[in-house]
């Protein structure tokens, strides 16, 4: 009797430990997928956090390259092809001195291994970029097919507006001053999108009224016009009745 409690009270031990066991493969199948989810999602949303300031160092760096590049090409006159070799020279001298400072130091080596373009990435940027051509195509037919009378006039203004201002300024100028102002106005208008949205919204509103009132004018206008010339033309058919007469 005495055995046969020793083995019914040892043996759920080990049926424990395999639960146990199991409870830890399935936490570790279920927390091993997590960090591929989370590379996707920073992969994904580093130009809207550098765009947006939530990674402040990025943008400021991309700020100082614009800058440092539009003051070698624009100012100091230096061409294109030698500023990218000084460049191209400086990456590869510091990626040498780096990686023998490591072996001299005694530390283990760079990891390369993560540097590389995911098939998933190169999916992404394709739909983007197929996604941005037909919202232009669809853009570009509604202003032309549709009575979007304000989006249309909007689109030429803005085109007339940029092709005055590319009068004056060289490309070099206006893609400085674009990636400015891609690092700046949608900081501004996420901070302060209700006072936008408002001023939008009344100047919306005063468009439409002046639109009204244009219209209303010019259909009494219309209207006024039409009344003389009929007016003129019955008197000129009195007119041929009495030299018939």
């Amino acid at each position: 009797m005495q055995q046969q409690t020793t083995t019914s009270t040892d043996s759920p031990t080990p049926q424990l430990e395999n639960h146990s066991d199991s409870e830890s493969n399935l936490h570790t199948s279920t927390d091993s997928p997590t960090p591929d989810v989370n590379v996707g999602k920073t992969s994904t949303d580093i130009l809207r956090d550098v765009i947006l300031w939530k990674r402040k160092s990025f943008t400021v760096a991309a700020l100082l390259a614009a800058t440092a590049i539009w003051l070698a090409l624009e100012v100091y006159g230096l061409t294109f092809i030698t500023l990218f070799s000084w460049i191209a020279m400086f990456l590869i001298v510091s990626t040498f001195l780096w990686g023998n400072i490591h072996m001299l130091l005694g530390k283990e080596p760079l990891d390369m291994s993560r540097m590389y373009i995911s098939d998933e990435s190169v999916v992404e940027a394709g739909i983007k970029f197929r996604e941005s051509v037909e919202n232009s195509l669809r853009f570009l037919f509604n202003v032309s097919t549709k009575r979007e009378w304000f989006v249309f006039a909007g689109t030429v203004a803005s085109l007339g507006l940029l092709s005055v201002v590319g009068s004056y300024l060289d490309l070099l100028t206006l893609l400085y001053i674009g990636i400015v102002m891609g690092l700046t106005v949608p900081v501004v208008y996420v901070k302060y999108e209700d006072r936008i949205k408002d001023l939008g919204q009344r100047a919306r509103v005063r468009c439409h009224i002046y639109n009204s009132a244009a219209t209303e004018r010019c259909r009494m206008y219309y209207s006024s016009i039409a009344e003389r010339v009929e007016k003129m033309k019955s008197k000129l058919q009195q007119k041929k009745k009495k030299k018939n007469e």
